[in-house]
């Protein structure tokens, strides 16, 4: 029985994507230190990265909700088609996350409210609908992602010092999310989803993930050149950024497996991490 308890409890928080969660707080937190550094350590800015986390973890929940009989082709081993969670619970698992979510910065501003309230609005609609447009799903879960860093600037008051990390994470995320239809492409295939890879082929859909890939690596060297952030960026998002990309795009036209674009995937998500430190020693 205890067995079984402990196995619910952790795919509560497996279904949340933990290594998703990790990232979207520091990101948020980071962003919010990068929008005004005397909020560093803040309650707020705490409250506030955990509740963009929750929102995001809340997003994987319901993704996975609608996604529950593609999951048992492509991730049989995910929480609900596993049958460790019910189809009923992860909704109201969805829903309690988002009211906590919110009631964590009722005491920040409107701006905050106001994208955290359009955020899990679109990410209902991508997990419901979007997803299975061909590339609408993808802009959304990139423009997602690149809310949070404006999220986090709403929350320090300043927004435009966001815009930049904002478009990097993007770009970035646009490019995985391409990737991973073609990963899923299979599952998708049987459930009639009109994805990219689809509709026109799993190579070209690899081109096109390249080529953001590559816009990217430009756009990289713009903040540096318009003397935006220093050297110090540049440094380490041309040597810990910038060859990771390069190695991706190789990688993917070299060996097209699922299993190494699931671990290319992993890589490009994971190396946002540096993005995100390079640009925090660059501000000037």
């Amino acid at each position: 029985m205890h067995s079984d308890f402990f196995k619910r409890v952790v795919a509560y928080l497996v279904i949340l994507r933990i290594s998703n969660f990790i990232i979207a707080f520091a990101s948020i937190y980071f962003a919010i230190v990068i929008a005004d550094v005397n909020l560093a350590f803040q309650p707020i800015t705490f409250l506030a990265s955990l509740s963009g986390a929750l929102i995001g973890g809340a997003g994987m929940v319901i993704n996975d909700y609608f996604d529950f009989n593609i999951d048992n082709i492509n991730r049989p081993e995910r929480p609900i088609p596993s049958g460790l969670i019910s189809k009923k619970s992860a909704f109201v698992y969805y829903c309690i996350l988002n009211i906590l979510a919110l009631l964590l910065i009722l005491k920040t501003n409107n701006v905050v409210v106001a994208i955290a309230l359009c955020s899990i609005v679109l990410i209902f609609l991508y997990s419901s609908r979007l997803k299975k447009i061909m590339l609408a799903g993808n802009f959304t879960v990139a423009l997602m992602t690149g809310m949070a860093f404006i999220f986090g600037g709403a929350v320090g008051e300043n927004i435009t010092t966001l815009i930049i990390p904002a478009v990097f994470a993007f770009l970035i995320n646009l490019a995985r999310e391409i990737i991973k239809d073609v990963e899923d492409i299979e599952g998708d295939k049987y459930y009639n989803s009109r994805t990219f890879p689809i509709l026109f082929g799993e190579r070209k859909a690899l081109y096109l993930a390249s080529a953001v890939l590559f816009v990217l690596i430009l756009f990289t060297f713009v903040p540096f050149i318009f003397q935006i952030y220093k050297i110090e960026y540049f440094i380490l998002v041309l040597f810990g950024v910038d060859i990771v990309m390069l190695y991706s795009i190789i990688s993917i036209f070299r060996n097209p497996s699922k299993s190494n674009l699931r671990r290319i995937g992993n890589l490009i998500k994971y190396n946002m991490a540096v993005g995100l430190l390079a640009i925090y020693l660059g501000i000037r």
